[in-house]
Parts: structure tokens; C-alpha cells; sequence
């Protein structure tokens, strides 16, 4: 019941695409895509090479990275015009991951109005809006390139 009432209340968190394309080859596009959009890559994080130093048991074809992504502009006005909160938003994550021989990339899709409700004091529905249609066209671009 809870996961029905989950799934039709917030939808899909969790945007997913998959490719048979090499894992090396999507995070190589990825980071040239977003360029065309105004971010950045601030940081990654090679889950692979964490668990590796913690010695931790991994499948051979493991591969797992947290691409975080900044739009410097769309950052400073949110965080200097909106609210030093929004700051939690920040930077936005997109994950690639290989399993299975298939590369997937993914993010956290959160609704408009989910961001208004975290944010009652000022109107980031819109922006919201707009990043997520961003993020989304730069992982969608970013399967395209890679086929």
C-alpha cells in the first residue's frame, strides 16, 4: 500500500535511461553535454574506486559514478535572490552506473509542486520546472550522442 500511495502520489523519483553503449564513453559524453547547457561538473564520485579503497567486495563489472553538475548563474541567483536554503538542491546529481554489461543513467526527478511544498516561502515551482527539463534533455542528449 505504501509504495502504491507513493507511486501515485510522487510518480517516478528516480528518472532512469539505459544504453549499451561503454560505461567510459557515456561519462565522457556526459561531461562534454553539459557544457551545451550551461554546467558544469563540479565533482564525481567513483563509488567503484571508494569501496575499492575500503576493500569492500565488488562484481568485476561494477562501475558507479555521481556526477554532480552546477549552473553557476542559476545557483547565485537562487541562493542570492531566493534563499541560502535552496542551497540543499544543490549541485544536481546524475548517476552512471553499469551493470549487466548495460549503462544507465539517472536522477532524482523532483516534481515542481514537491519543490514548492520543501519551499513555501517563494515561488521556485518555475525554476524548478526548468531544471528538471534541463537535466532531463542533457541526459536524453547524452544517450543520443553515445548510440
Amino acid at each position: 500500500m505504501k509504495k502504491l500511495l507513493s507511486k501515485w502520489l510522487l510518480g517516478n523519483i528516480a528518472e532512469k535511461y539505459t544504453t549499451n553503449a561503454p560505461f567510459g564513453k557515456v561519462f565522457e559524453t556526459l561531461t562534454e553535454v553539459v557544457k551545451d547547457y550551461d554546467f558544469n561538473v563540479v565533482a564525481v564520485h567513483d563509488l567503484k574506486e571508494t569501496f575499492k579503497k575500503k576493500n569492500l567486495p565488488i562484481p568485476n563489472d561494477f562501475e558507479y559514478r555521481i556526477v554532480q553538475i552546477c549552473n553557476a548563474e542559476k545557483s547565485h541567483r537562487a541562493l542570492t535572490k531566493m534563499s541560502f536554503d535552496m542551497g540543499i538542491m544543490m549541485p544536481k546529481s546524475i548517476i552512471i552506473a553499469q551493470k549487466n554489461g548495460q549503462t544507465s543513467l539517472r536522477f532524482m526527478k523532483m516534481k515542481p509542486w514537491m519543490v514548492g511544498l520543501m519551499f513555501p516561502e517563494i515561488n521556485i515551482a518555475p525554476m524548478s520546472k526548468m531544471v528538471m527539463k534541463t537535466i532531463t534533455e542533457i541526459v536524453k542528449e547524452t544517450i543520443k550522442k553515445v548510440k
